[in-house]
This record gives structure tokens, sequence and C-alpha cells, in this order.
């Protein structure tokens, strides 16, 4: 499991390393997630965790996919609203997970550095 502490020391690196040409790389794919934000200049210092729910299992990188935009997303897609029903979603069993709200997928979804992930590091 990684920890919200973790995570923010990988980005507060990738916010160091910002512009200077050293680059690191981590075995744990949402490590990497967390310093390329911080490379990209985004601060996850502040952020809150939140626990948040999604159709289906993660992924067993705990990273999702966007199959419309044939990418990975930077996170897991999952939902904060109980009331929001997908139609494509509706025969999956739903899963909880907390994790750090980092940005959103490409169909708006709220994507989470979660907590459950392996840490490979």
């Amino acid at each position: 499991m990684i920890t919200a502490e973790q995570y923010k020391e990988a980005n507060l690196i990738g916010l160091k390393h910002r512009g200077s040409g050293n680059l690191w790389s981590y075995y744990t794919p949402t490590l990497q997630i967390a310093y390329n934000l911080g490379l990209n200049g985004v601060n996850i210092q502040d952020v809150k965790n939140i626990v948040a729910f999604r159709y289906g299992k993660a992924p067993d990188n705990f990273i999702s996919y966007n199959y419309s935009e044939n990418k990975a997303e930077n996170g897991l897609s999952v939902y904060t609203n109980m009331s929001i029903i997908r139609s494509e979603f509706l025969d999956r069993d739903v899963y909880t997970y907390e994790g750090l709200p980092v940005s959103k997928g490409g169909d708006g979804e709220i994507l989470i550095l979660a907590f459950d992930a392996e840490n490979y590091d």
C-alpha cells in the first residue's frame, strides 16, 4: 500500500526537478504519475484524501485506461456521487477506494492516486 505522504513526496521531487533536466523514475506506476504531475507543475501537497467508488475492480496497476483516447489516465477513475449510474456499468460490482484526487479523466471522472496500489519502490 502507498500512503498520501509517499505520493506527496514523489510529487514534491517532481516539482523540484521541473525544468532542471534531472529526471527520476519509479517502479511503482502510481508513484511515477505523482512525480510526473510534479514535473508538469501540478502540486498535490495540499490535496486531501477522498473515499470514492468505481464500477468494477481497479486494474492491477491502479491506473485507468481511456479507450476513446487510447491512452492511460493519470490515476484511477472513480465517482463520489452514488446517484451516478452509467448504463454500461450496470453489470459490474461497486468497489470503494481511498486516495488523493489529482485530476479529471477524459470522460470527466475524478482520477485518484489510490492507497491500495502496491509499492514496488
